[in-house]
């Protein structure tokens, strides 16, 4: 078959209108082995395949229900690439063919990867014809450019370093030609970039430790990242807001200046205490400090360090009372829930946190004239028992009335109740 032009892959083979096979296929008179495989493989029955290998014969047995002989049963002739009775794919001619009143179908096939082995030794050839023209050219323009750029080699390595964030490299020039004027240029460049990436480096490191004290360090990284929306949700967050009472009676008779000198001292105190307690500051005004537990990092205990807390907060004004003769007081109110938190602005971004608890505990604050410490019921449940618990009154919610209670001053950190300790019958919510 070979010498006919069909190659190695190549045959022609008749097929009846009941689709079975009416000549031998070239594979099994050949292959039998590999024959029966691959029918096998495609589809026919190992019965039908084994008989076949066994009667070295085709006829009538094997069924062939590929595209060519479907289209050319309906009449038509042409040539397609298929899939054959053998699962593999061809390249087939067909037509129809009638003799004598049978209506059969003759096919003529070749494997395409043989029948288009030319084609793609072309394509092939091609391509490695390109690469050599390529790599020719290449080797040329290499050579060419050893030549003509061999006088400013040494510029050519300063500004690679300088690209790769060596700045102030300067280079040895010779002046009195282009390439010595052209190396003066660059030195000069050089120096006035390194000066200018200080300044830069400098911006840049008070600029982070600015957005540092407006916003947690993960919300920082993602607003300079250029994050437009960020907001998180909280579970089991604990929430102080703060209130200093008294403070503008004290500073009537201040400046500005000394007012907000003063104010400052206290918040940078409060700061202080918060980073030893791991409470995080969410904002302040003049009178105001709002401060969580739980937020970035969550806390099992994070009521119990937020009362501490507070505690040592009245501990903070009760010593500036004492250094300034003043008569300020802290009034706390704290909540634990739910909350939200994220970047709220566009033109200007402040790092707020929202939600029912920081309402509550906003309103919690204010239930009383006095200083104290204010804590709504689900706070005196978590802390669990603990004297000095007292009756404040409630406030109104959307979810019913809720008690609040004033927390008294404790002896001492070993009065809170801590991981494995009893608790009793305190107050608790109904």
């Amino acid at each position: 078959m070979k010498a006919d032009g069909l190659g190695d892959t190549g045959e022609s083979y008749l097929v009846g209108a009941d689709r079975l096979m009416r000549s031998y296929p070239r594979q099994l008179i050949e292959h039998p082995a590999q024959y029966q495989r691959d029918v096998v493989a495609a589809g026919t029955a190992p019965s039908t395949a084994k008989r076949e290998v066994a009667v070295k014969g085709s006829v009538l047995l094997q069924e062939v229900n590929t595209t060519p002989v479907v289209r050319a049963l309906q009449g038509k002739s042409g040539t397609v690439i298929s899939t054959d009775y053998r699962g593999k794919e061809v390249l087939s001619a067909y037509a129809p063919l009638e003799v004598d009143g049978l209506r059969w179908v003759v096919v003529a096939q070749m494997d395409t990867a043989e029948a288009f082995a030319p084609v793609n030794d072309f394509a092939r050839n091609i391509g490695l014809a390109l690469v050599g023209i390529i790599v020719l050219v290449s080797l040329l323009s290499l050579l060419l450019a050893q030549v003509f750029v061999r006088p400013i080699r040494r510029l050519q390595t300063a500004v690679h370093r300088v690209s790769s964030g060596d700045l102030g490299v300067e280079v040895q020039t010779k002046a009195g030609d282009e390439i010595g004027d052209l190396g003066v240029a660059f030195n000069d460049m050089s120096r006035s970039l390194q000066v200018k990436q200080d300044l830069l480096d400098e911006q840049r490191r008070q600029n982070d430790t600015l957005l540092l004290t407006l916003m947690p360090e993960e919300v920082a990284r993602r607003y300079k990242q250029g994050d437009e929306t960020i907001a998180a949700d909280h579970q089991d967050v604990a929430v102080v807001y703060a209130d200093i009472i008294g403070f503008d009676e004290f500073a009537a008779g201040l400046t500005a200046e000394e007012s907000l000198a003063l104010v400052n001292d206290v918040w940078r105190s409060l700061d202080e205490a918060a980073g030893r307690h791991g409470i995080e500051r969410v904002r302040t005004t003049r009178s105001g400090y709002l401060a969580s537990c739980g937020l970035s990092v969550p806390r099992v205990d994070n009521v119990r360090r937020v009362v501490e807390w507070a505690e040592e907060a009245q501990g903070v004004l009760e010593r500036f009372n004492a250094q300034h003769g003043a008569k300020i007081g802290l009034r706390a109110g704290i909540d634990t829930g739910q909350v939200t938190s994220g970047l709220v602005g566009r033109s200007s971004i402040v790092y707020d946190m929202w939600g029912d608890a920081v309402s509550l505990a906003y309103r919690v604050q204010g239930i009383a004239p006095a200083p104290g410490v204010y804590a709504t019921q689900r706070v005196v449940d978590k802390l669990g028992d603990r004297a000095g618990v007292q009756d404040a009154g409630e406030v109104q919610t959307q979810a019913g009335p809720q008690r609040i209670w004033k927390l008294e001053r404790s002896a001492g950190a070993a009065s809170w109740p801590r991981s494995g300790s009893s608790r009793g019958s305190g107050p608790r919510s109904a």
